[in-house]
């Protein structure tokens, strides 16, 4: 699943503390029009996203999510307790979240992805100080998985497939299948953001290619089965921070466009037909977009970091080639701001979709707390 740039920022930070500076909040629930005014019914038809799980681990995030059954997903973070990191799993049962312990597995300070290809076969991923985590559940219980030689250093990113599991470090991409790790290397300045795998022989990854004294450009990889393949398009210098495989022959980046000063780094959608890749962004702006997945249908969501303190969710969905934008819920219960959506995922086959992340709560005249927040799409 989606793990991103910021993502390795955010969870160095998280591990030792949790309260930020704020600024007054604003929020509102009501679904927002795009820039380009579609037609009416496009607009009143947008999906509303409801708060499923908010406020009730205390200075906590959560970072990735995995679906695999309109009643059975999984959603993965951290919480702080007198400032220590403490990971968090949580389950969803149909109609209700639960946290769940691990016992065949050591502790760790934070579980940063998870992806699942059924009921009894799902990866989870987490680090603290002392060392990396790697734990397969199922469908009973978790246990501790055997970790590649080269190790994520608390910024992997997973992706698990019937058959194969993918666990991207630093400096390889590794996979796992019949009880053997094996390792493709990746040159020093490349840097995979994201990795998501239709099959055991579909995969994409998608990060930037960043060295001294040479050329930035995006790096949007392909997976066969038996090597990795590179198809990006020349003199692009995005960086990709989300994938999402809706077919064969139809793939969907979120990426960010180079920094320009004092100015919010632009958000870009692309598109990959079987041939080429397209900019297919359209209107969507408004925050960083970092998060994206769709129904297999031709409906695509993308989310992230909204510009600025203030307001929910953001949410864009793509259908029938309109982009609109959908504010997400508001939290209750207080004044609250900051809410950055890390992942999403469908709930099944219904057309329905989560996002994990996290919100900000004033507490004082200048300062936060942070919680966990998940979010579902209602119709």
């Amino acid at each position: 699943m989606k793990t991103g740039t910021y993502l390795k920022i955010a969870v160095v930070s998280a591990l030792t503390g949790a309260t930020v500076t704020v600024a007054p909040a604003a929020v509102s629930a009501a679904d927002v029009p795009a820039s380009v005014a579609p037609p009416a019914a496009a607009r009143t038809s947008a999906p509303a996203w409801h708060t499923s799980l908010a406020g009730t681990l205390k200075e906590s995030a959560l970072f990735d999510i995995a679906s695999v059954g309109p009643n059975d997903a999984w959603a993965v973070g951290i919480q702080w307790v007198s400032s220590v990191g403490q990971g968090v799993i949580l389950r969803w049962n149909g109609s209700s979240w639960q946290r769940e312990s691990t016992p065949g597995v050591g502790q760790t300070g934070v579980w940063h992805a998870v992806d699942g290809v059924s009921a009894r076969d799902v990866w989870a991923y987490g680090w603290d100080q002392q060392g990396e985590t790697l734990a397969h559940f199922d469908g009973k219980q978790w246990k501790e998985a055997p970790l590649p030689e080269e190790k994520g250093y608390g910024n992997a990113k997973l992706a698990a497939a019937p058959g194969r599991v993918w666990l991207v470090s630093d400096t390889a991409i590794n996979t796992y299948a019949h009880g053997v790790w094996q390792s493709t290397p990746l040159p020093a300045g490349l840097f995979i953001n994201a990795i998501e795998a239709r099959t055991s022989h579909d995969a994409w990854a998608v990060g930037q290619f960043a060295y001294a004294g040479r050329p930035s450009r995006s790096v949007l990889m392909h997976w066969d089965g038996r090597t990795w393949t590179e198809t990006a398009p020349a003199g692009n210098d995005l960086l990709a921070t989300a994938v999402y495989q809706e077919s064969a022959r139809s793939v969907w980046v979120t990426a960010l466009a180079p920094y320009v000063e004092d100015e919010p780094q632009k958000t870009r959608v692309l598109h990959w037909n079987g041939r080429t890749w397209r900019d297919v962004t359209g209107p969507v702006d408004g925050l960083w977009a970092n998060a994206i997945t769709g129904d297999g249908k031709g409906t695509v969501w993308v989310s992230g970091d909204p510009y600025g303190y203030e307001g929910t969710a953001l949410y864009w969905r793509l259908r029938g080639g309109v982009w609109t934008s959908v504010a997400g819920d508001a939290v209750p219960g207080g004044q609250t701001q900051a809410y950055d959506i890390e992942a999403l995922a469908p709930t099944g086959r219904a057309g329905k979709f989560w996002s994990v992340g996290n919100y900000s709560q004033i507490v004082g005249e200048s300062t936060s707390a942070q919680y966990e927040l998940i979010q579902r799409s209602t119709r």
